[in-house]
């Protein structure tokens, strides 16, 4: 069975274009190319009513929280500071409001950049603005090399699923000027930068909700340990689909052989 992956979507509200719409859906390639090269169909979500979240997470096997704005420190009781930078609270209200049903519905969640400081928030925890507020953080986490290029090395957590996949050590990217600062509730650090800024969270007892702070979907074609866990990811959705099919009731395996 194939697994279907949601991957939330950014909210453009500039003019799109070569169109004449001032409002669009975006989700970079790199997203669905790595979801459709690990052997699952990718399905995008847009920023839309929250009563529909049910609806959505009813549909995919795996959810992916994509990169973005920064997380608005309203939602964890903090002013803002002369760092933070663009927020979008649409976003943020409706992925909160996904994120909570997947995690209900314990399908398995990757969350990327932005999606895990929304990880830690939706759970409690809180951010760092921006990494210059952080005592010794030294590195340059909004690198200025390309996209594809990993510049700095994190060391990983034993006992954590991302140590089962990368090792001990693994070279990632970084675009994030923002950082996991308390923890949210259940969750722990699996990953850390040398200037000890979170690179990675996991929530405990889960069978895989994994947030990382790096951008894995546009290394992955470079580096295989990068698609290594993407692969990790869908195929625990595959298990997650198959033991959902088989527990169901027959009306709904009829329906669900027509994916």
């Amino acid at each position: 069975m194939t697994a279907i992956i949601g991957i939330s979507a950014a909210q453009l509200t500039e003019q799109v274009p070569n169109t004449i719409s001032r409002n669009g859906t975006y989700v970079g390639g790199d997203y669905v190319s790595v979801v459709a090269k690990s052997g699952a169909a990718p399905f995008v979500i847009p920023v839309t009513d929250t009563r529909l979240v049910t609806t959505f997470v009813d549909q995919i096997d795996g959810l992916i929280l994509s990169g973005g704005q920064d997380v608005s420190p309203a939602l964890y009781g903090a002013d803002s500071q002369a760092k933070l930078g663009a927020i979008c609270p649409t976003r943020d209200l409706f992925e909160l409001a996904l994120l909570k049903e997947a995690l209900l519905q314990k399908k398995p969640i990757l969350a990327i950049c932005r999606g895990a400081q929304l990880l830690n928030v939706a759970l409690g925890g809180t951010l760092h603005q921006d990494t210059s507020y952080i005592e010794n953080a030294n590195l340059a986490h909004m690198q200025q090399d390309g996209a594809t290029r990993a510049t700095h090395d994190i060391q990983i957590a034993k006992a954590s699923r991302l140590h089962n996949i990368l090792g001990n050590t693994a070279r990632v990217n970084s675009f994030h000027h923002q950082a996991v600062d308390k923890l949210g509730t259940g969750l722990k650090i699996t990953a850390t930068a040398p200037d000890g800024v979170v690179e990675a969270i996991e929530k405990e007892g889960a069978p895989f909700v994994v947030g990382v702070q790096w951008h894995p979907e546009l290394i992955a074609e470079r580096d295989a340990s990068m698609q290594h866990l993407f692969r990790d990811f869908v195929k625990n959705a595959e298990l997650g689909a198959l033991k959902q099919f088989y527990n169901a009731p027959a009306n709904f395996k009829k329906r669900a052989t027509l994916r």
